[in-house]
């Protein structure tokens, strides 16, 4: 067993492993995520620290959105408490096909929210 691996709950799939683990490589290592990670149907859930989610210098923020849409992992953010935030995250398979199955590039993402120029 890995270091990495320790981490891991008896209860995890696959996926919800792999959903901690970017959750992790987003916060700078599992030693950095100060919630406990739960089942949350076919993904999990994690109470953290409201602090530093930004875009840009200290830019978790950005790196949660870009590595959700490379390794194609639905990441929700959600009220948890007082200085809390709570992140809900689901591995997707596939960037085609129903919206709860899918995941778009981060490329196909911008297309779709930039704003045409006029």
């Amino acid at each position: 067993m890995t270091e990495q691996e320790a981490y891991r709950a008896d209860w995890m799939t696959d996926d919800q492993w792999e959903c901690a683990q970017m959750f992790a490589d987003v916060v700078g290592g599992f030693h950095h995520v100060s919630g406990k990670f739960r089942p949350h149907g076919l993904g999990i859930k994690v109470n953290t620290h409201s602090g530093g989610w930004a875009t840009w210098d200290y830019d978790s923020l950005t790196r949660l959105v870009i590595l959700g849409h490379d390794r194609m992992i639905r990441v929700e953010l959600r009220p948890s408490g007082p200085n809390m935030v709570g992140f809900g995250l689901w591995k997707r398979h596939t960037r085609d096909g129903a919206i709860h199955e899918r995941h778009p590039t981060i490329e196909q993402a911008i297309e779709r929210n930039r704003p045409k120029s006029s």
